[in-house]
């Protein structure tokens, strides 16, 4: 019944944000940092202001993310958009959003320092692996190499509405004072290499693949023989076209952006991992809202959600298009060939996860529940 709620969620969500149209090669990836842009200004902030409902003390918060200030250019921006048009609504108007795009506020890592402590209310563009690294080390189980088949999957474990992301974000609160409110799902991520199809695990020993700071991702690379080297966003171009590095992974929406066709040759759909990105909100800030303003803002979070999740499905099939047009040659692999790189990593990433996080039980419940999902 789930995957049937959740296919209807995405389905209305295409319909909705097909009729706004925009171009696949006007995506911004998760690590982008651009230009800053003016935030809205007072006077367009106040014409979106709804009448305050009687008996509720109005509050502003400022909402920062690192993608483009283009509603239609990536899907974390419309989720911005969404959540400023529906907790204004559902709130009757006594929560303004005050939005501030393409990195204005710093980078993720800054923008998620000030969220803890308190400067800024909430913030997007924070990639799971991040927050576990620095903040909560058990959400290290969304980094199980090859746990998901499908972004659908992390979709329903991840369902803010479900018992699992329930007790995981009352966790989460307690832990660090910083509230997942949800969990963007930004799709499965994917290797291209400039030097040859890798269609085997052997295929990778030796190529130096460009990961993000995340060690679960380094130790998997590690694992299959491959060199990772961490390289920051804005200085990835430059590392494929120079041969500082010969590969990299990240979601087809990400390899579209960075025009991979022009530095890189071979893509292999492995979807290593999934791309979980979080929308985090300032405990403090939640616990002094009326109960009326947090359902406001738990709804209207739900509703980013579903927004982002339909923009990333209508886009995925395009990109993946565009990519191929373009002359990057795309291996799609069997599942018998995903196995055989599962098989190859997925152990060894497993102990030393176990090592590092403070509840390794959980990484045995979530491939425990993903198995349920996909039954």
């Amino acid at each position: 019944m789930k995957r049937r709620i959740v296919l209807a969620l995405t389905a209305a969500m295409i319909l909705g944000l097909t009729a706004c149209g925009s171009s696949p090669a006007s995506d911004q990836p998760k690590e982008q940092e651009e230009v800053s842009q003016q935030p809205e200004t007072e006077e367009e902030n106040a014409s979106d202001e709804q009448e305050a409902a009687p008996g509720e003390t109005p509050v502003t918060m400022k909402l920062g993310w690192a993608e483009t200030a283009e509603r239609s250019g990536h899907a974390l921006s419309e989720a911005a958009y969404t959540f400023k048009e529906q907790v204004e609504e559902l709130s009757g108007g006594t929560v303004t959003v005050e939005l501030y795009p393409a990195a204005q506020l710093g980078d993720a890592s800054s923008m998620l320092t000030q969220v803890e402590s308190g400067t800024l209310e909430a913030c997007m563009s924070i990639s799971n692996g991040q927050f576990a690294t620095s903040y909560y080390p058990d959400l290290g189980f969304l980094d199980i190499p090859y746990l998901f088949e499908s972004g659908e999957e992390a979709y329903e474990l991840l369902d803010p509405e479900g018992e699992f992301f329930a007790k995981l974000q009352a966790d989460i609160t307690e832990k660090t004072g910083i509230r997942p409110l949800v969990f963007f799902n930004e799709g499965l991520r994917h290797i291209t290499n400039s030097k040859k199809p890798v269609l085997t695990p052997e295929d990778l020993k030796g190529l130096k693949i460009r990961t993000m700071n995340v060690a679960a991702h380094m130790k998997m690379f590690e694992t299959l023989g491959a060199q990772p080297t961490n390289v920051s966003w804005n200085e990835l171009y430059t590392a494929l076209q120079t041969g500082a590095v010969e590969g990299q992974e990240n979601p087809i929406a990400n390899a579209v952006y960075i025009s991979a066709w022009e530095v890189q040759k071979y893509m292999t759909l492995d979807g290593h991992v999934c791309l979980c990105g979080l929308f985090c909100m300032n405990e403090d800030f939640y616990g002094s809202l009326s109960d009326a303003q947090k359902a406001a803002v738990d709804e209207a979070a739900r509703k980013s959600l579903e927004a982002e999740y339909g923009m990333y499905k209508e886009k995925e099939a395009e990109n993946l298009a565009l990519l191929k047009e373009k002359g990057l040659e795309v291996t799609e692999l069997s599942t018998e060939e995903i196995d055989a790189f599962r098989q190859a990593c997925q152990g060894e990433v497993l102990e030393y996860l176990r090592t590092v996080m403070d509840t390794p039980e959980l990484l045995d419940e979530a491939m425990e529940r993903v198995e349920e999902i996909r039954r």
